[in-house]
């Protein structure tokens, strides 16, 4: 059977009957005649790419490219050659297109993608040499490989795909398109055709012709309210400007496809009718014209799937007599509408679709939740936040992390799951921490950290009420001024006088009345006046030993005066030699300098010597 002929505007709707038959491709009959360019194909093949390949046969005609059946004749594998029409290589922006598509491809590698192998150019133009994807076995019993075959043939061969079928397809097939935009790498042309059918019923990603790569401009390629779509399964976006498209074009693509395998019909002609009630909900908002309300990834549109899989005990509500009005608590008729006692209407809203409702009504009719479920998710959820607010965490964990049996139908379930998990997990990370913080404190106290302690102390206080080192911060002042005082005696033993001083400056500066602290301050100044004295004293004592050794060296050098100012200047030093102990060392100086009269008579004469 043909595959659908695609163009980059507007496309053919999904051929709707089995009355499509595929044309018949001409086989080369030998090997030896693949070898030679045949009549039959549309273009010949160059020498190198015979060199590598035996081509086969046609196996496809889209709108932009040829697709032919080859073998690889070193590993004798069967592979897909995909060429550019030959209308296509006087255009730049499908060359460009084309070389795309080859790149994009070949960054991924995904059991659910089709793999590329080579890439290359000859004469012809550009081609690919991708994975072939022969079909089922049951497709062609006589013919070998089995021809390629698509969901499109499927669904037309065998009808719609039950329920958990189509789910278990298009998970798969998310799965894919999830892990391509993982790669930065966007399909845009999710569709029927595009999804072959391997020989193991294992579906395949094919044809990222209209693939685009996040963060790189597609100014050469796509035109502003330029239109590529595959009418029925491109997202109304791409019909509007193909350059504005994201990974929820693609999230349009697999809610296409589900409605197709269910339903066996174009997505162009949608009917809400025709979808199962548990899925109604997941393809409508997947298939929202508006992309701001459709699913915002594959991840939870694949999520929403996977919970209409999951094992029900949704029951038939039960039929009551009466109503309990939540605002007064008068029980009512079923048959009023207002209650009697406050006027209440008895209306709600559906935690999960907000779709107006009554109360009583257990099942919400446009989405299927279960209204009591969510009640009782409501509310074990705001019972775990008073406790962690009250700072309860083992009363949090005492708490289900899940209700038994709550089965979510949409986001705002799975928010409330994801609320009782991340709650669970913030009980468990605080008693962690406060198991650590005990151990931390303990440290910080048998270190005498005392600064360090406080602000551990304070995060305990922060985390818990039990008080457990409520005490022990009260006493952190006295504990760091003891610390400190006996800092600083040590320091003055050790005569460190400036850590002395600093260790009783921080005493006074907490308790400026300490009187252990003011004693120290006074023992340094004391202290400090000693080495005041003792720097006078010795410095005096220099000078003095300057002055009266340098009465020789002056006496020589003004050529020995017998009266005036150097007499005046040196005459305590005279009286010094006259009445001291001082005289012998003085006039041994003296001599030294040549001038052995300085002091003889009080009158200087030459000796006729020289000095040193």
């Amino acid at each position: 059977m043909d595959r659908e002929k695609d163009t980059q505007k507007n496309l053919e709707p999904e051929r709707d009957n089995e009355s499509d038959a595929r044309p018949q491709t001409e086989l080369i009959e030998s090997e030896e005649a693949s070898r030679q360019p045949s009549a039959k194909l549309k273009f010949r093949p160059s020498e190198a790419l015979l060199s590598q390949y035996d081509i086969i046969e046609k196996i496809a005609d889209g709108g932009m490219g040829v697709v032919y059946l080859g073998r690889d004749r070193k590993l004798g594998r069967y592979v897909a050659i995909k060429r550019l029409h030959v209308s296509g290589l006087t255009s730049n922006s499908l060359r460009l297109r084309f070389f795309r598509e080859a790149k994009a491809v070949a960054t991924l590698r995904h059991t659910n993608i089709v793999h590329v192998y080579a890439f290359s150019e000859d004469s012809d133009g550009p081609y690919i040499v991708m994975e072939y994807v022969p079909g089922p076995p049951d497709v062609s019993e006589s013919k070998s490989p089995t021809p390629p075959f698509d969901l499109a043939d499927r669904v037309h061969r065998d009808g719609p795909l039950h329920l958990h079928d189509a789910i278990d397809l298009v998970l798969k097939v998310g799965n894919a398109v999830e892990y391509a935009h993982s790669c930065g790498v966007i399909h845009r042309d999710l569709k029927p055709s595009n999804v072959l059918i391997d020989e193991n019923g294992e579906p395949k990603i094919v044809d990222f012709g209209l693939a685009r790569q996040l963060g790189v401009s597609e100014a050469r390629l796509t035109a502003t309210g330029d239109k590529m779509i595959s009418l029925g399964y491109g997202a109304p976006e791409q019909e509007s400007d193909a350059s504005e498209t994201d990974e929820r074009t693609d999230v349009y693509g697999l809610g296409a496809l589900m409605y197709f395998s269910l339903t066996g019909q174009n997505p162009r002609y949608f009917r809400q009718d025709a979808i199962p009630d548990s899925l109604r909900m997941p393809i409508v908002k997947a298939l929202e014209t508006d992309r701001t309300k459709r699913w915002s990834s594959v991840k939870e549109f694949s999520a929403a799937l996977v919970l209409v899989k999951l094992p029900s005990n949704f029951q038939m509500p039960t039929i009551k007599s009466t109503w309990r009005c939540k605002w007064c608590d008068t029980v009512n008729p079923i048959a009023i509408r207002f209650c009697g006692k406050c006027g209440w209407d008895g209306g709600e809203f559906c935690s999960e679709c907000g779709a107006e409702s009554r109360v009583g009504v257990q099942f919400c009719g446009s989405c299927g939740a279960d209204s009591r479920q969510y009640e009782q998710a409501a509310t074990l959820r705001d019972s775990l936040l008073r406790y962690v607010a009250t700072k309860q965490y083992d009363q949090v964990l005492r708490q289900p992390e899940q209700l038994t049996g709550f089965h979510p139908v949409g986001p705002n379930g799975l928010k409330f799951v994801e609320e009782l998990q991340a709650i669970h997990t913030r009980a468990r990370e605080a008693i962690a921490r406060l198991r650590q913080l005990r151990e931390l404190i303990k440290q910080d106290m048998s270190g005498e950290d005392y600064k360090r302690a406080k602000l551990h102390i304070d995060e305990y206080d922060t985390l818990s009420d039990d008080g457990m080192f409520r005490g022990d911060g009260d006493a952190l002042p006295r504990l760091a001024l003891e610390r400190s005082m006996k800092r600083a005696r040590t320091a003055i033993e050790q005569r460190d006088w400036d850590y002395a001083g600093e260790m009783a400056n921080a005493i006074l500066a907490v308790e400026s009345d300490n009187r252990h602290a003011k004693h120290l301050i006074t023992l340094l100044k004391y202290h400090r006046w000693r080495i005041r004295v003792r720097t006078v004293a010795i410095a005096l004592i220099v000078l003095f030993f300057v002055y009266v050794f340098s009465a020789a060296p002056a006496y020589r050098a003004m050529g020995r005066p017998d009266s005036g100012s150097y007499h005046v200047f040196f005459r305590f030093a005279r009286l010094l030699h006259d009445a001291t102990i001082m005289r012998r060392p003085m006039e041994g100086y003296a001599k030294l300098w040549g001038v052995d009269d300085l002091y003889a008579g009080g009158e200087l004469q030459d000796s006729g010597t020289s000095g040193p």
